[in-house]
């Protein structure tokens, strides 16, 4: 019998972040059965953004974590801090049809832009 190993112990980001994001979610789903069934909350993937995507995320919300923290690291704690972020379901709605029917993003008006060409 031929039994092949691996005779490296290092995983890349993608198989690293694929095993990770199911293991978040089993102990989700394992949790959410103890826990009350209605509270259902969208699995959201920060594992798949880019790492300057996470980090101006970071800087955004002005979430605390301790420098040097690598792809992996980073999205699972945005993603605890994610979670945490209360969602008024009406308003969102609201905003996507506004922003698509206006084709302009009210975020852009509070900082001075209109949208509009002058």
């Amino acid at each position: 019998l031929l039994i092949l190993q691996a005779r490296h112990i290092y995983i890349c980001e993608y198989h690293k972040c694929l095993i990770q994001s199911v293991r978040n979610k089993r102990r989700r789903k394992d949790s959410e059965d103890d826990s009350n069934e209605n509270d259902e909350s969208p699995d959201v993937d920060l594992f798949q953004l880019q790492v300057n995507t996470l980090r101006r995320y970071k800087k955004y919300f002005k979430v605390t974590s301790r420098p040097g923290l690598n792809k992996a690291q980073l999205a699972e704690t945005l993603l605890k801090h994610f979670k945490t972020i209360p969602v008024v379901e009406k308003d969102v709605l609201s905003f996507f049809f506004y922003t698509v029917k206006s084709n302009t993003n009210k975020l852009d008006q509070k900082n001075g832009n209109t949208g509009e060409n002058t």
